[in-house]
C-alpha cells in the first residue's frame, strides 16, 4: 500500500478498496468510511469468510482492479460490466454492522477537540489558547508529559509511524527544557522562602516547603541535588523511549509541588502547541475535507496537504508556534467553523446517548 492512500479492508472477505473522500495509512488495516463521525476505526476481523456467505451474500463476484493513477479498487460484476463498490453495497453494511471502535490513539481526535476548546475560550486568565493553557494549572503539563512518554514507550517498536509523530514534539529535549526551567523556578522559591518565611528550631534555621520543613543547610543535598541527578540521568539516554519515561516519572514524583498559577515552561507550551496543532490538522484534512493552498492559492489534494502537513511538521517540530500557526490558516482558509463544529460533536454525542440537546 501507498503511503497517503486510503485502504479499507472488510473484516469478513478481506477484500480491500478506497474510499476518495479519505486517506490514511494504518498498521495492519486502515478502516475508513463516508464521514461516519467515527474517524480511523479498526473492525472486527475474524469469521470473514463465514459471516458474509451466512448472510447470503456472494463474495465470488468481488475482485481488485488497479485504476490508471495506480489507485487499487474493489469492483463487482453487474452483469458483463464491472463497476466500483458503493458505499451503500451489502459488503460495506456487514462491516458497519460488524461494530466499530474509534481508534483514539493513532489520529487522537479528542485532541482537536481540546484544541478547539482552547481557541474558542474565555475566562479568568485572558482570551485564547495560552490563556485556556494557563487555566490547567501548571501541574497539568507535568502530569500530561508524564502519560505522554508511557504511551511513546508503549508504541516503541510496535507503531513506529505513531511514536515518530508524537516524539517528533515531545522527547529528551522537551524533558530537559521542563526541567531546567523547573529548577530554576524552584530556586526563586527557595530564595523566596529564606528571606520572607525563615523560621528556626533551636536557632537553626529552617523553611517549609514542598510540605515538609526542610534546615536550609540541608537544601540543597535533599532538595536540589536529588533532582539533578535525575537529570544527568535523562541526559544520558539515548534512543530508549522507555528509560526516558521511567527517569522523567521518577523526576516528577520527587519533585516540589510549585503554586498551580505558576507559568508553565517554555519548551512545554512550544511542543504542546505543535502537538495540538499537528493532530488538529491531520484530522481536519483526513476527515473534515480540509486542504492546505498552493503558492498560488489554489487547494490541493487531500494527499498534497498530508504531504505538506508532514513536511512542515518535521520543519517546525523545534517551533511549535510556527505549526500553530499553521493550523490556524488551514482552519481559516476552509471556513471552517469552530462553534458549529463543536455543537455538531456535541449533537452526535447526545444522540449516541439518547440525551436529548436543550
Amino acid at each position: 500500500m501507498k503511503k497517503n492512500e486510503t485502504k479499507l479492508v472488510c473484516p469478513n472477505c478481506g477484500a480491500e478498496f478506497e474510499i476518495n473522500e479519505h486517506e490514511c495509512t494504518v498498521k495492519n488495516a486502515t478502516v475508513i468510511g463516508a464521514d461516519s463521525g467515527l474517524g480511523t476505526i479498526y473492525m472486527k476481523l475474524k469469521d470473514r469468510k463465514e459471516q458474509l456467505v451466512s448472510e447470503g451474500i456472494d463474495i465470488t463476484k468481488y475482485f481488485s482492479m488497479k485504476t490508471p493513477s495506480g489507485v487499487e479498487k474493489l469492483m463487482k460484476w453487474d452483469g458483463d460490466i464491472p463497476v466500483a463498490v458503493t458505499s451503500d453495497d451489502p459488503v460495506l453494511k456487514a462491516i458497519f454492522d460488524a461494530g466499530t471502535v474509534p481508534n483514539r490513539t493513532l489520529f487522537r481526535r479528542w485532541v482537536m477537540a481540546q484544541v478547539f476548546q482552547g481557541l474558542i475560550y474565555k475566562g479568568y486568565f485572558g482570551e485564547g489558547f495560552t490563556a485556556w493553557m494557563h487555566s490547567k494549572g501548571y501541574e497539568y503539563s507535568w502530569k500530561m508529559t508524564v502519560e505522554e512518554f508511557r504511551v511513546q514507550a508503549e508504541l516503541y517498536g510496535k507503531d513506529m509511524e505513531n511514536f515518530t509523530n508524537r516524539n517528533r514534539f515531545f522527547n529528551k529535549k522537551t524533558a530537559l527544557g521542563m526541567i531546567d526551567d523547573y529548577l530554576s523556578k524552584l530556586d526563586i522559591v527557595i530564595n523566596e522562602k529564606k528571606r520572607n518565611h525563615l523560621h528556626r528550631c533551636k536557632g537553626v534555621p529552617y523553611i517549609c516547603i514542598g510540605g515538609n520543613n526542610v534546615f536550609v543547610s540541608d537544601i540543597s543535598d535533599k532538595v536540589i541535588m536529588p533532582l539533578k541527578k535525575i537529570r544527568l540521568k535523562i541526559e544520558s539516554i539515548y534512543g530508549d523511549p522507555k528509560k526516558l519515561y521511567v527517569a522523567f516519572d521518577m523526576f516528577n514524583k520527587k519533585r516540589v509541588r510549585l503554586c498551580w498559577t505558576t507559568c508553565f515552561s517554555a519548551v512545554w507550551a512550544d511542543a504542546y502547541k505543535g502537538a495540538g496543532a499537528f493532530s488538529t490538522m491531520q484530522n481536519l484534512i483526513l476527515f473534515h475535507n480540509c486542504k492546505f493552498r498552493d503558492e498560488r492559492g489554489r487547494f490541493l489534494s487531500s494527499a498534497a496537504s498530508i504531504n505538506m502537513l508532514n513536511k512542515k511538521a518535521e520543519e517546525y517540530s523545534h517551533e511549535g508556534w510556527r505549526l500553530f500557526g499553521l493550523m490556524k490558516k488551514l482552519i481559516e482558509d476552509n471556513g471552517v467553523d469552530i462553534n458549529k463544529k463543536r455543537a455538531e460533536w456535541r449533537d452526535k454525542k447526545s444522540m449516541k446517548r439518547n440525551i436529548p440537546v436543550r
